[in-house]
């Protein structure tokens, strides 16, 4: 070979192996060993692929209705809900925020169609815990107290009791009040009149007593504009008139088993109670109509308006009245007293309204763990104080209610203590909690005592009786669908 061409075929070699080299820079290896003369390159191995990123694992949820509260709702959100979650990060918790008269509706729907619904309060809503539990809904929480070994002794015995039934404990109390008469110190002050006791033995606080402050306290009843009433009631429950004169409506058991088969409103006394009631508006005018209770409304509530001496109502006075401060605008001071002797024997006299967080029954592994894991936290004494805190309503711990009662700076703890505490010695739980199918039952006694109320010629003994007959035709109506046999 000339040698031309030998200097020819050595540039061309030398071009192939830059070639080679850059190739297999830019390939981000090395350049690969060149095969002996005469054999074929060995076929590479693929790389082993590099495993995916194993996805975080979704986290699970708990469900939790509640109802419409401008004071619960941020304590939920802002409160509850981060720190349930720092303390369980493997758990979202999923606030469901429901109007309260469609809660009932909504929850079971919700159930019904196998929708996720962990935590609530049977009382949210308008049947109330009576129904739930005979209808199913809830769980039988004792397996699972047992087995934690659950502390129940810093529960209120009596208030814990309410949802033991059969020896089961259905649900854990969160809140729970009795039924008071709240008064506008202000208004009694400006009267020279002494504020009525805090003690619910007090055998000098019957109702005469009562109506005679309320005919001192009342001014310009005739003109709704300028007008101080003397009193006010809110008549939540048809066994309340009742209860205040010594009579309890409902057959015994009713509360044992949640049904009747009849109700007693035409007991003379019964009657003479409700008819007392009917003329504390048109007789003795010292209670508004409902038109003029309508105009106090507007005003921003009735007993908030300041031209009510005093207000007969459920204990969610304790916190709604809270924010009346005496150091504030169109504020003043306020307080609370038993509800008067209407007669002498009329021991057990207050409506006790108590409410309970409650799991959904069927739950099951994982999600009954989580959902018993959220109601211990409820429950739990520094999550119980903050509830107690944000919203001001009054504990059902022993140790808290200590405490709550030193919230009220315009009555000493001791009288808050006394008639706070008395009303649960002198009371029932409300029938609203412990009726099957209660809110049936309310329409129909609502629909015939609100027409009775406004009635400025109504007759009790005209009412009454006929009410009688056709609550008795629905309670045993409503035991008859839900297929409950009377013994």
């Amino acid at each position: 070979m000339s040698r031309r061409r030998v200097g020819l075929a050595f540039e061309v070699l030398s071009v192939m192996l830059v070639a080679i080299f850059l190739f297999t820079a830019c390939a981000g290896g090395a350049a690969p060993a060149q095969p002996a003369a005469g054999k074929q390159p060995a076929a590479e191995k693929p790389a082993a692929e590099k495993p995916a990123a194993e996805k975080p694992a979704a986290k699970r949820k708990i469900v939790w209705m509640v109802r419409t509260n401008v004071v619960e709702n941020p304590w939920e959100q802002n409160i509850v809900k981060p720190a349930f979650e720092k303390e369980n990060p493997d758990i979202t918790l999923d606030i469901l925020i429901i109007d309260q008269p469609d809660i009932a509706v909504k929850r079971e729907a919700m159930i019904a169609a196998g929708e996720q619904l962990d935590v609530w309060s049977t009382n949210w809503g308008g049947d109330g815990f009576a129904s739930d539990r005979y209808r199913g809904l809830i769980m039988n929480l004792t397996p699972l107290i047992e087995r934690d070994n659950l502390d129940m002794s810093v529960f209120i015995p009596e208030v814990l009791k309410i949802y033991n039934i059969e020896g089961k404990q259905w649900g854990l109390p969160l809140l729970t009040t009795g039924s008071y008469v709240f008064y506008n110190m202000k208004l009694f002050d400006e009267a020279g009149l002494p504020y009525p006791p805090t003690d619910w033995e007090d055998k000098s606080w019957t109702w005469d007593r009562m109506l005679d402050l309320a005919k001192k306290l009342t001014k310009n009843y005739d003109d709704p504009t300028k007008a101080q009433y003397g009193w006010i009631e809110n008549r939540q429950n048809i066994e309340g008139p009742a209860m205040l004169f010594g009579k309890f409506p409902w057959p015994e058991g009713t509360y044992e088993t949640g049904f009747a088969k009849s109700i007693n409103l035409t007991d003379p006394v019964t009657i003479d109670a409700y008819q007392k009631h009917h003329d504390l508006i048109y007789v003795h005018k010292v209670q508004p109509d409902a038109a003029a209770s309508e105009a106090l409304s507007q005003l921003g509530g009735a007993f908030e308006s300041g031209r009510v001496a005093m207000y007969e109502t459920g204990g969610w006075g304790w916190w709604i009245f809270s924010r009346i401060k005496p150091d504030v605008e169109g504020g003043f001071c306020w307080g609370v007293a038993p509800l008067p002797w209407g007669t002498p024997d009329a021991n057990i006299r207050a409506v006790i309204y108590t409410d309970p967080w409650v799991i959904t029954r069927g739950l099951k592994g994982q999600e009954l763990e989580d959902a018993w894991t959220f109601v211990k936290f409820l429950v739990r004494e520094d999550n119980a104080r903050s509830y107690m805190k944000a919203t001001n309503t009054p504990p059902t711990q022993k140790k808290l209610q200590e405490e709550w009662f030193q919230q009220f700076e315009c009555m000493k703890p001791e009288q808050v203590k006394e008639v706070y505490q008395g009303a649960f010695r002198h009371g029932l739980e409300s029938s609203n909690h412990l009726l099957v199918r209660w809110d049936e039952l309310n329409q129909i006694w609502s629909n015939a005592l609100d027409a009775y109320f406004n009635d400025p010629n109504g007759k009790a003994s005209d009412v009454l009786p006929q009410l009688e007959k056709d609550l008795t035709e629905a309670l045993q109506r409503i035991a008859d669908e839900e297929g409950y046999k009377f013994q």
